[in-house]
């Protein structure tokens, strides 16, 4: 059987913002310096913005799924 993956981000303007924003207020609870901060700074806008929609398509339209096979 043969799954297909595709993924798919889907982020507004305001989410983007707002996980910026967010990003900003961690890290400057770090405490760390300036230099420390700035390397920081995309890689918790990244965990942050993580979300993404995953499509799956298993078997073909019109074929009986397995009898254990789940949702």
């Amino acid at each position: 059987m043969n799954v297909r993956r595709t993924e798919d981000y889907h982020h507004t303007p305001a989410q983007v913002n707002g996980y910026i924003e967010q990003a900003i207020v961690l890290v400057n609870a770090t405490g760390l310096g300036e230099g420390a901060r700035e390397r920081l700074l995309p890689h918790i806008v990244n965990l942050l913005s993580g979300k993404n929609i995953t499509y799956e398509q298993v078997v073909p339209a019109g074929m009986d799924l397995p009898q254990n096979a789940r949702h």
